[in-house]
């Protein structure tokens, strides 16, 4: 299975400089690009963040090849009809070039400046799997009825057709067993973090665990665990990827042995100094450190 590369880019900054990092990704051959989908980050809410699929449709239209998303879409945040109506929107913008990416919500605070329920871990796992059944069907132009404990749609029909068929690209974000069997069930990608603050033998160690338990999920729905792709997003253990070629080399090998298909770097912007101590620790990349590694190493990985 061909090794994908993509960035995330954190839209901390006015959409020109946004637009630019995604034309630059796209310059230096990256398979995807991606924002993030956040009503503010903790610790900075005073910081202007752009909203996450309005940004999406209009990169789709100021790049020609880049594949784009948000990584990751909160389920909670969004009605899945609404939302499954603004994929498949950008679905025809770009020419059929966006992926879906979605989990279950990650920081409570953003969830309490909302008014929006910040459940226990099973909850919003209950949540995210009844979100991501509506999506499955809502993307393929399915006419959707559900009724469950989170949402209801009544005989909802989803058009536009999608242009990607059967549907975009579905990626589901899952750490724990449950998640993952969502992610068995629906998914064409599972999107897995890195252990917070954490050393790379430690988060590769809960990486490869994480991709046994997938395995054995994918037997036991009956589904074949290579038709199931794999992505590792980075910067989140304290990995310094970026310190050498080499050493970016060496973790995206150690993440291949041990089931990695796909990647996501975050690219760091200079107008973004809230993270110049991600950079000092190489958890994120300069233009220049993404440009190098997409010329020299990550052709080690996608070519036979």
């Amino acid at each position: 299975m061909t090794v994908r590369f993509g960035a995330t880019l954190i839209q901390f900054v006015p959409y020109p400089l946004l637009r630019d990092d995604f034309v630059f990704a796209e310059s230096i051959g990256l398979d995807n690009a991606w924002v993030i989908d956040q009503f503010r980050i903790d610790g900075l809410p005073e910081v202007p963040m752009l909203e996450a699929w309005t940004s999406i449709a209009a990169l789709a239209r100021d790049t020609s090849r880049i594949r784009v998303g948000a990584m990751v879409t909160n389920a909670a945040m969004r009605n899945p009809g609404v939302l499954a109506k603004s994929i498949l929107t950008v679905d025809q913008i770009s020419d059929g070039r966006v992926e879906a990416a979605v989990g279950g919500g990650y920081y409570p605070t953003e969830h309490e400046a909302l008014g929006i329920d910040f459940p226990s871990p099973r909850a919003r796992v209950e949540r995210l799997d009844e979100a991501v059944s509506i999506l499955d069907r809502a993307l393929r132009g399915e006419t959707v009825t559900h009724e469950g404990t989170h949402y209801r749609i009544a005989d909802a029909m989803f058009r536009p057709n999608p242009t990607q068929r059967p549907r975009p690209p579905l990626w589901v974000a899952a750490q724990g067993p449950r998640s993952l069997r969502v992610a068995v069930q629906f998914a064409d990608v599972v999107v897995t973090l890195g252990e917070a603050g954490r050393p790379m033998e430690e988060s590769l160690r809960a990486f490869r665990t994480r991709m046994e338990q997938l395995d054995e999920i994918c037997a036991s729905e009956g589904r074949d665990p290579a038709t199931l792709r794999r992505c590792y997003y980075a910067g989140w253990a304290n990995e310094p990827i970026f310190a050498s070629l080499e050493a970016t080399a060496d973790l995206i090998g150690r993440y291949v042995e041990a089931g990695a298909t796909d990647f996501t770097f975050y690219l760091h912007n200079p107008a973004q100094p809230m993270f110049d101590s991600l950079l000092a620790e190489h958890r994120v990349a300069t233009r220049d450190q993404m440009e190098r590694v997409a010329a020299d190493v990550f052709p080690r990985f996608t070519q036979d």
